[in-house]
């Protein structure tokens, strides 16, 4: 039924109909589909009439959903308290409730057997005939007690019949209270029969961290930093969840002292974190009433900084590591690769920055020779910049600019990424050139941005010029507040320092 449409037997009249996610149809009055009458015989019509019907629906069940959601652990939670309370009652009570055989015991309490009339009503009434039965048949048996006397194994088997209905009277009202599906009502029953069975789970829930990660879409533009701060609170989560620990400044202390990374990884686990709660206190009421007057649990944190878990930047290579590189990538039949050093080399570009570079964002002198391009796209708003070529780029920049047309003008050929990174492919085939001439996890490509920046800096360039030249903020505030910044010539001259010898 791929339209929603259809025509009851005899009826010309169209309906709209949508079947109910069995997960909310409790929430949704325990039906199982929607249906509406479009008070039309034309289909034409009742396709247009339908959309509005499936969209409310749609509305519907969504908030449905998020009520749950917002709503996190606490059935669960609640279901595992009475279940301690009626195993507490089936420990103690069973002499309280049942004559024992001793003739000097004192009276049996059957204070709750007054009640029972009344709750079989009101289960009756609630539509759970099947629990009322089941108390009802239970009364008529205490009352054969009461006339017959019982033996203490009957008595303890009364007793926990009596209180297994208990715990699912229980459980069908935490299933209304909290508009549970089956399987989370049969979970409920489950609980309250056997409370080891829960385990507290933790706050961020799954629901919470889909409504923050679509929160990120408007704060991050980058897809890729955005799931990564997903990753990281979903790992936080699930921390808290095997641990069965609260949302604490401990508990978070403990899950850094168990990831493996360095100082960097461990500040970019607290940022996510960070980043979530004060999002979760601000827009999730239950989670802010919670923790209302609870410090943040991801502030204050000392991460190590010094030995191995301190960590360390990228490493520089040296001008004779970058021209080994590139020879070994000619070597390899690595064409792509070894023109990527080259650029990275002269222009201490990033990445991505160089991946963007098209055949229209070349600077042109008076008579048409390439001297410089723009970068337009770049991770900050300094990396927007222009960049001279260096005189030893320019054949190379020539050859790439007359193959761009092949690569939807791009001066390299882009790959498949789901980030949309288009060197993406370059970068791993770079990893693994470095990794078989044995350099570290340190050196990357940026390292050769690293490169050019220190060569630039020994040449006795200053830093009025070469952050405009990298792409970065200008350290002074001087020069970053007022100055708009160094000349084209100026920069043409800086980056004329470089030497590399490719051949």
């Amino acid at each position: 039924m791929p339209d929603n449409l259809i025509q009851k037997k005899n009826e010309s009249t169209w309906y709209v109909v949508k079947q109910i996610p069995k997960d909310v149809r409790r929430a949704l009055g325990n039906r199982t589909t929607f249906t509406k009458s479009l008070k039309t015989g034309l289909r034409s019509e009742a396709m247009k009439l339908r959309l509005c019907w499936l969209a409310k629906w749609e509305a519907d069940i969504a908030a449905a959903r998020a009520a749950k959601g917002n709503k996190g652990d606490e059935w669960r939670l609640a279901q595992h308290e009475i279940g301690k309370d009626l195993q507490q009652r089936r420990t103690n009570a069973v002499t309280k409730i049942f004559t024992p055989l001793n003739p000097d015991a004192a009276p049996a309490d059957i204070s709750w057997f007054e009640k029972l009339p009344e709750i079989v009503r009101e289960l009756r009434d609630e539509g759970q005939n099947e629990i009322a039965d089941r108390l009802t048949r239970l009364a008529r048996k205490y009352l054969d007690v009461l006339e017959n006397g019982i033996n203490a194994g009957e008595g303890i088997n009364l007793q926990n019949e009596f209180l297994m209905i208990i715990g699912d009277i229980e459980a069908a009202s935490i299933a209304e209270e909290y508009d549970l599906s089956d399987n989370e009502h049969q979970e409920a029953q489950a609980i309250v029969v056997n409370p080891a069975l829960y385990k507290p789970r933790s706050p961020i829930s799954p629901f919470m961290i889909e409504a923050w990660s679509k929160h990120l879409v408007s704060q991050i533009a980058s897809a890729k930093t955005r799931d990564s701060h997903k990753a990281r609170v979903e790992k936080i989560s699930k921390f808290l969840t095997t641990e069965g620990a609260p949302l604490t400044f401990d508990t978070i202390h403990k899950f850094l002292n168990r990831q493996s990374g360095a100082r960097q990884t461990l500040t970019n686990y607290l940022w996510s974190g960070r980043d979530f709660w004060k999002w979760a206190m601000k827009y999730n009421s239950q989670f802010h009433d919670q923790f209302s007057g609870q410090q943040c649990p991801f502030d204050g944190h000392d991460l190590p900084k010094v030995g191995k878990k301190a960590g360390e930047s990228y490493t520089p290579f040296t001008v004779k590591e970058v021209e080994d590189l590139h020879k070994k990538a000619k070597e390899g039949g690595k064409n792509d690769l070894a023109n990527l050093i080259v650029f990275g080399a002269f222009t201490g570009a990033r990445l991505e920055e160089i991946g963007r570079i098209k055949s229209d964002d070349t600077i042109v002198n008076s008579i048409n020779e390439p001297i410089g391009f723009k970068i337009n796209e770049s991770k900050t708003d300094a990396g927007v910049r222009e960049v001279p070529l260096h005189p030893s780029l320019v054949p190379l920049y020539k050859h790439l600019r007359s193959q761009a047309s092949a690569n939807d003008g791009y001066l390299f050929k882009g790959g498949n990424n789901k980030y949309g990174n288009r060197l993406d492919w370059l970068g791993k085939q770079f990893g693994q050139l470095k990794t078989r001439a044995n350099f570290s996890n340190l050196h990357v490509f940026h390292s050769i941005r690293k490169t050019a920046t220190t060569e630039l800096h020994r040449a006795g360039v200053g830093i009025e010029v070469i952050p405009y030249i990298m792409g970065h903020e200008n350290p002074s505030f001087t020069f970053n507040v007022y100055s708009a910044g160094c000349s084209f010539e100026q920069k043409k001259e800086a980056i004329r320092q470089l030497t590399f010898n490719f051949k």
